[in-house]
């Protein structure tokens, strides 16, 4: 996936894959539109071991987060909406009165979508979410770096692919502390996802950051519960079988 398609040889430009839904900012009720990928055109060809997906054509990761032009809150579009008056008043206090209104772009280059994820997770903590909430917008701003990262493949710009992965590895521990957490403190589901995804998430997270004892325990666990799917259990045993060999390399 390559950032700035142009549409040249049959690939769609992510202009095309786009469209404007309209969103009203719960803090400052302004009406505004947000480029959202077209679900009848994004096409899932594959994920990574984390869970990242991988769409043809788009990175889908670049126009998760609603951000409002106006006052600059952000959050991932199944948080948008859900605040309470006094997280309401967090955010006003301690963002909006010290933010400047931009222009939304009818789509987002990768450091644009960057700095939208950055306000997100700046809310997030501003209004005292959940870990859960923190973890998922750590989450994908990974995937979101690793998509970046790989687009610069080929162009010579080994420094800043090298800046990416350092980011990419920060935010992907911090996503992986935060569901630790999120899974001793919180009910299930988290962020859309049952124990055994979390479990397997967290699994994929640690083996990642070496701690292999942790992740084999985890997917030990989704190997020989009863109540898992057979799609969960086949990725747990594909994991299994990685964390052996890199723990043995």
């Amino acid at each position: 996936m390559t950032e700035g398609m142009t549409g040249n040889g049959g690939c769609p430009s992510d202009a095309e894959l786009v469209y404007g839904k309209g969103y009203q900012c719960p803090i400052c009720e302004l009406e505004f539109k947000n480029p959202t990928v077209k679900s009848s055109r994004a096409r899932m060809i594959g994920s990574d071991a984390d869970l990242r997906p991988v769409y043809e054509n788009i990175n889908t990761l670049k126009y998760d987060v609603i951000m409002c032009p106006q006052c600059g809150y952000a959050a991932l579009e199944r948080y948008f909406k859900t605040l309470s008056a006094v997280q309401k008043k967090l955010i006003g206090e301690k963002i909006c009165v010290a933010y400047k209104p931009r222009e939304v772009h009818d789509t987002f280059s990768y450091e644009e979508a960057f700095r939208r994820y950055k306000m997100a997770l700046l809310a997030a903590i501003t209004k005292q979410a959940y870990d859960s909430e923190k973890a998922y917008i750590c989450l994908k701003c990974g995937w979101l770096l690793r998509g970046w990262r790989e687009s610069l493949e080929g162009t010579g710009q080994e420094a800043l692919q090298e800046s990416l992965a350092a980011q990419e590895k920060e935010y992907l521990k911090n996503a992986k502390e935060g569901f630790q957490q999120a899974n001793i403190k919180e009910d299930y589901p988290l962020c859309g996802m049952d124990e055994s995804t979390v479990d397997y998430l967290v699994a994929a997270l640690c083996t990642q950051f070496g701690e292999y004892d942790t992740a084999m325990k985890l997917v030990s666990g989704i190997i020989a519960s009863r109540e898992v799917g057979p799609r969960i259990k086949d990725r747990a045993r594909d994991l299994k079988d990685d964390i052996v060999r890199q723990s043995k390399g």
